[in-house]
Parts: structure tokens; C-alpha cells; sequence
């Protein structure tokens, strides 16, 4: 699980050639924008016009966040009704989406298509926004809308788990908000797979990885895991906490990314955990990405006798 902190970086803002010149910027102080390997007409940045932007610090050690910021501040330069969505919204957003290829952004329904290569138009009803670090991003709901076009249950399920936190964040709003929320959102394709992600989604799940397991188990016809169970460990004073548990059962069930592998604390509060667990009668069952989730089924079933 990944905290959020913010931060404060300098960022190179986009500008017009005539606005350069109004800040007394010469062409060999320019840099032109390159969008999908091509430079975009017009548009430039220049390393003595720039602005402090709070940033959440995971993305300061992403470079394909700031390259994405800096294109969709080119792009939307000049165009006040222009909102980031879709997957691009989501990515800057820190929510589990893989980039498509073109930049997703919202326009009114009478606005024209942004002709701009690498750039995916859609015109909506929903024009509700907000202003974020120079970026107008389309409300939540017009996101998620353009999401669910484009990508199966599966993957909203991560998204709206990712929503309803901790990963990267506290959770931005409980499973009933969201609920309300998807209900209000006009009915349509996109609708149907939200609401039925919805379904499937649950709070206080701490990764993307944990939520296509607890959904492998239950595709696999097993009982659905609990999240995050609390088990009162007397040595440690407090409550500890399984990714996903059978309680009944005492099966816990962690997956470990790799921060989990290094010679850090968490290497030793995971080893102290795990033997505190198995005192109380606890199993563990551990899962990194080389694991199949097949196998982990099968160690489940095996273990609860199905």
C-alpha cells in the first residue's frame, strides 16, 4: 500500500509564441511540446516560465506522469471548457488504469473536436469540473463514465476499489457515496458496467493486486474473502491485519509486492506478524506476482476442504 504525501514541484508551463514574447522570452529560450513523437504546433515551454504545483509524491518519481501533466497542459492551453478524463484523468489521479494511446479529453456538446494528433475527443452532457494545478479535470463521474467504455468489470472493480482506499490515499468517499454517486450518472453501456463493478466492490482494500485476487477466488466459486480483518495480537498491543482472511477458518491470505522482499522493517514486521499469526492457530498463505492465482485457488480449496 502506497501512503499519500504531497509535494511541491517546479513545472515548465506551457505557452503560445506571442505570449513568450509578452514575458520576454526569446525562440532559444523555448522548448517546443512533443505529443505521440510529434512536436504540437504552437506550443512551447521554457525553464524561465514555470509554476509551483502540489503534487501527491508518488508522482514526482514518475516520469510519465509529469511527460502526460506537461502534454495535457499544451493541449488544453487556451481552451477553459477543455476537461482531462477518461484514463488520462484517472492516471494524473493516481487510480489503477493503463495509458491508452491518445490523451482523453471532455468538451461540451457544442464545443469542437480538440484537431490535435494523439488527442481523443468526447463531447458530454456532464460539464462539472474542477481546477487542479492549471488542469480543469472533469468531475468523478463523467471519469469513471469514459472509463466504462472502454474497459471490462474487472478492471472498474479495481478502479473503484482504489476509490474507496487506502491505496495511494484515504479512501476518497465510503461504498455507499459511490454508490449514490454511479446511480445518479446517466444510464447507458458505460452505466450497466458500473454499476455491475460496483457490485463487486469494497472498501478498505489496500491494492489493485488484492482486488484481482479476492476476485479470482470468488470466480472460482469459493466463499468471498474478508478485507482486512482485525486480529488482536497481545505482544503488539493492537489489531493486525490480513490482506484477505477466512477467520472462521484462521486462513490469511498477504500479497507482497516487492517493497515486501527488501532489507527493510517491513521485511521484519511481516516475519514478527506472520509468527504471532501462526501462534493463534493462524496460516498464511503468501503471494507475490510469480504466483498464478490458479494456484492460490487451489491452495484455498485445499485448505478449507472444498
Amino acid at each position: 500500500m502506497e501512503q499519500q504525501t504531497n509535494t511541491q514541484r517546479e513545472l515548465a508551463i506551457p505557452l503560445k509564441l506571442a505570449d513568450a514574447r509578452a514575458f520576454g522570452l526569446s525562440k532559444s529560450d523555448l522548448q517546443p511540446v512533443i505529443l505521440r513523437g510529434q512536436k504540437l504546433r504552437g506550443v512551447y515551454t521554457s525553464k524561465l516560465h514555470t509554476q509551483t504545483i502540489t503534487v501527491p509524491q508518488w508522482a514526482t518519481e514518475n516520469p510519465l506522469w509529469w511527460t502526460l501533466f506537461t502534454q495535457l497542459r499544451a493541449v488544453t492551453a487556451g481552451l477553459p471548457y477543455a476537461m482531462v478524463t477518461g484514463h488520462s484523468a484517472a492516471f494524473l489521479r493516481g487510480l489503477p488504469v493503463k495509458l491508452r494511446p491518445k490523451l482523453d479529453i471532455a468538451v461540451p456538446q457544442h464545443a469542437g473536436i480538440i484537431k490535435r494528433p494523439g488527442v481523443n475527443t468526447f463531447r458530454v452532457s456532464n460539464t462539472a469540473s474542477v481546477e487542479k494545478a492549471g488542469l480543469r479535470f472533469h468531475d468523478l463521474g463523467g471519469i469513471l463514465s469514459i472509463i466504462a467504455r472502454q474497459e471490462p468489470v474487472e478492471n472498474m472493480v479495481e478502479v473503484l476499489d482504489a476509490i474507496l482506499g487506502p491505496w495511494r490515499r484515504p479512501a476518497e468517499m465510503t461504498r455507499a457515496e459511490l454508490v449514490a454517486l454511479i446511480n445518479r450518472l446517466p444510464r447507458g453501456p458505460s452505466w450497466s458496467t458500473l454499476n455491475r463493478a460496483c457490485t463487486l466492490t469494497r472498501e478498505k482494500v489496500a491494492s489493485p493486486q488484492e482486488t484481482r485476487l479476492r476476485l479470482a477466488l470468488v470466480q472460482a466459486g469459493l466463499p468471498e474473502p474478508e478485507i482486512g480483518p482485525p486480529v488482536w495480537i497481545e505482544r503488539f498491543g493492537r489489531f493486525v491485519h490480513p490482506d484477505l482472511a477466512y477467520s472462521v477458518a484462521k486462513l490469511a491470505i498477504e500479497y507482497e509486492g516487492r517493497h515486501h522482499f527488501e532489507l527493510t522493517h517491513q521485511v521484519l514486521r511481516d516475519t514478527e506478524r506472520y509468527y504471532e499469526l501462526s501462534l493463534l492457530g493462524w496460516t498464511v498463505i503468501r503471494v507475490t506476482s510469480l504466483h498464478s492465482f490458479d494456484s492460490v485457488v487451489v491452495k484455498v480449496k485445499e485448505f478449507l476442504g472444498l
